[in-house]
């Protein structure tokens, strides 16, 4: 299995069968790719729906809070 690819003269890059079927991927997909602060670039399909796909992005941060108490703790601050 192939994990590697070669950049061609015109800047293209051809991305191996597997990963486009792991990915989901098919010829004509909108693609975004993303360089995270390690120097990795992510490729991913672009979504159709922006919200939708987000929606429920970070929520294990709540988990360990108490929403009331921070909810009362605000409220209070706004006085």
């Amino acid at each position: 299995m192939d994990n590697f690819s070669k950049l061609n003269e015109d800047s293209s890059i051809k991305i191996p069968e597997h990963i486009l079927k792991k990915a989901g991927l098919k010829p004509g997909a909108e693609m975004i790719w993303v360089n995270d602060e390690n120097g990795y670039i992510i490729l991913m399909e672009k979504p159709d729906n922006f919200a939708k796909a987000m929606r429920g992005l970070g929520k294990e941060v709540w988990d360990k809070v108490n929403l009331d108490k921070y909810i009362e703790e605000e409220r209070q601050s706004w006085d």
